[in-house]
């Protein structure tokens, strides 16, 4: 696989991110600050980009997922008519956890550092 080969997908990624934030912002505009793009994986065949959100409020997670998996192809129309792609690649939303984890650690070792004795020196 030449340098250019596997540059594409990532740079592609990068532009179809930067797409789809602008187009929640305008298309669903009473969630800004409640959803963001964490990210965007494409295959080498960019036939399908995976479009990771995260939802700040745990209750609307599913039913933001179900509206965006509904408006997909309406979001991939307006990708194709503004980014000059040879394929107009499937978007696939899925629900970003990591916070969920980063969260879980972080009260994890705030448990062990309240449960430590205090240093003596």
């Amino acid at each position: 696989m030449s340098a250019h080969q596997s540059y594409r997908p990532k740079r592609i990624s990068q532009l179809i991110q930067q797409e789809i934030s602008r187009l929640l912002i305008t298309e669903l505009p009473e969630m800004v600050g409640f959803l963001t793009v964490t990210g965007v994986e494409m295959p080498p065949d960019l036939k399908t980009a995976r479009i990771s959100i995260s939802v700040l409020q745990k209750e609307r997670r599913e039913p933001v997922l179900r509206l965006l998996q509904k408006r997909g192809s309406y979001f991939r129309k307006i990708l194709a008519s503004r980014l000059n792609l040879r394929y107009n690649p499937e978007l696939i939303f899925v629900l970003d956890t990591s916070v969920d984890y980063e969260e879980r650690i972080d009260r994890l070792l705030d448990a062990i550092k309240d449960n430590e004795p205090e240093d003596k020196y």
